[in-house]
C-alpha cells in the first residue's frame, strides 16, 4: 500500500493506494468506527460491488445506503434533495460519517451533501473510476451543477480519508478508463514530462495498458494534485493550474447538457484548445503543441465538436466559476511540464482555438 499525505494542518488526510484496499476499509477507517454511516453510491457501482463493499463497510458499525443515478446531468439539486432525504431517514447527526463510493459525480454530490448537512459532517471517498481516483477525490472541492454552468454550486470540504483500490478498474468500461487518462495527461502536461513520456509508451487507445504502469500513473497524478492542494487549498492562486483543459472542457459539457462527453473527454478537447491558444500567443512551440495534441489522440477518440456554435461556447466560458472582474483565467502550457495562467484571452482567440479543435483551420507557423 502506498500512502500519499495531503498536509493541510488540522484537515490533514491520507490518500491510500493499493490493490485490495476495498476489503480493508474497517482497518483503514478504524478512527470512524461506531459512527452512524451513510454510504452514497451509484446504483451501478453498488450492484457490481455490493458484496465486497457492504461486508467491508459493515465493520464500521450501523450502515445505511443511498443509491443515486450516475451521470453528470444528475449532479443537480433534485438528486441532492434525495441524498438529504436519505440522511434524514438515517438520522445522520453531526457525529456521523458519509462514505462516497463511485465516480466523480457521486463524490462531488456526496461531498457537497456532507458539507452542507448540519453545517458539515465528516466524509471519506472510495473512488471506483480512474477519473475520480486521480482528480475529484483529492482536494475537497465538492459541488453540484447549475443547468448553465458546471460545478457552480459548491463548497470546500476536505475528506477525512481517500481509499483508492485500482482493482475496481478491472470492471471499468474502456471509455471511462480513457476518460480518467485524459486527467492523468493533464497532470503530465502540468508538471511531469516523465509521466507524459510514459503515457505515450502505453498502447494506443490504452487497451492492455499494463497494470503496474497504470498504478504508477495513478500514484504520480495523485502526488501532483496533493502537492498543489497543499500549497493552495482554497483555489486562490496556484490551484488555478489544475484547471488546465477545464475552461473549454467545462463549456463543452455545459452546452451539450452534460450528455455528449465524459468529463475526461471534454478535458482532452480542452487541452488541445488551451495548447492552441498558447501556440497562437507564441508561448508554446509548434513541436510541443503537436506533441500534446498527438498525446490526446493517443489516449483515445472523443465525440465530435464540429457542430457546436462558438457563440454558445464563449457564453458558457463567460460563466466559468473562476471568472473575476469579468475576466476568465486560462491555464496555458508553455512546455510539456510547465504552464502559466493568463486572464486576457480574447473572444477571437477562443473562436480560433475552437476552429482548430474542429479541424476547420491549421495553426499558422
Amino acid at each position: 500500500m502506498l500512502e500519499i499525505p495531503v498536509e493541510l494542518g488540522a484537515r490533514r488526510y491520507v490518500v491510500s493506494v493499493g490493490h485490495g484496499l476495498a476489503q480493508q476499509l474497517p482497518d483503514l477507517l478504524a478512527p470512524f468506527a461506531g459512527r452512524r454511516t451513510v454510504v452514497v453510491a451509484s446504483r451501478h457501482v453498488w450492484k457490481s460491488h455490493q458484496k465486497t463493499l457492504a461486508r467491508s463497510l459493515r465493520g464500521l458499525g450501523q450502515l445505511h445506503t443511498c443509491l443515486v443515478p450516475d451521470g453528470e446531468r444528475f449532479k443537480n439539486r433534485s438528486t441532492l434533495e434525495a441524498v438529504y432525504d436519505a440522511f434524514l431517514k438515517a438520522q445522520l447527526g453531526r457525529d456521523g460519517l458519509v462514505v462516497a463510493v463511485g465516480g466523480g459525480v457521486v463524490g462531488d454530490l456526496a461531498g457537497f451533501a456532507a458539507a452542507s448537512w448540519m453545517r458539515g459532517v465528516d466524509w471519506v471517498v472510495v473512488p471506483t473510476t480512474l477519473l475520480a481516483m486521480v482528480d475529484s477525490s483529492i482536494g475537497g472541492k465538492v459541488a453540484i451543477n447549475h443547468a448553465r454552468a458546471k460545478n457552480m454550486i459548491g463548497a470546500f470540504h476536505q475528506p477525512r480519508a481517500v481509499v483508492i483500490d485500482p482493482a475496481f478498474l478491472a470492471t471499468l468500461p474502456l471509455r471511462e478508463f480513457r476518460s480518467g487518462s485524459y486527467e492523468i495527461l493533464k497532470c503530465a502536461v502540468l508538471g511531469d514530462d516523465a509521466l507524459f513520456a510514459r503515457l505515450l509508451r502505453a498502447p494506443k487507445g490504452l487497451s492492455g495498458w499494463p497494470r503496474p504502469e497504470v498504478d504508477n500513473a495513478i500514484a504520480t497524478a495523485c502526488r501532483i494534485k496533493a502537492e498543489v492542494v497543499e500549497r493552495d487549498e482554497r483555489d486562490s492562486s496556484l490551484r488555478y493550474v489544475l484547471n488546465l483543459g477545464h475552461t473549454i472542457g467545462h463549456a463543452l459539457e455545459t452546452v451539450t447538457g452534460y450528455r455528449r462527453f465524459t468529463h475526461g473527454e471534454a478535458v482532452g478537447w480542452g487541452l488541445i484548445g488551451a495548447s492552441s491558444i498558447a501556440r497562437q500567443r507564441g508561448l508554446l512551440p509548434e513541436s510541443s503543441y503537436a506533441a500534446i495534441a498527438s498525446a490526446v489522440d493517443h489516449v483515445g477518440p472523443r465525440p465530435r465538436i464540429s457542430d457546436l456554435k462558438p457563440g454558445r461556447m464563449i457564453e458558457a466560458i463567460s460563466h466559468d466559476k473562476k471568472a473575476h472582474a469579468g475576466r476568465v483565467p486560462f491555464v496555458l502550457p508553455t512546455a510539456i511540464g510547465r504552464v502559466i495562467v493568463q486572464d486576457d484571452v480574447t473572444r477571437a482567440e477562443i473562436t480560433r482555438a475552437l476552429r482548430v479543435m474542429a479541424g476547420r483551420e491549421a495553426l499558422a507557423s
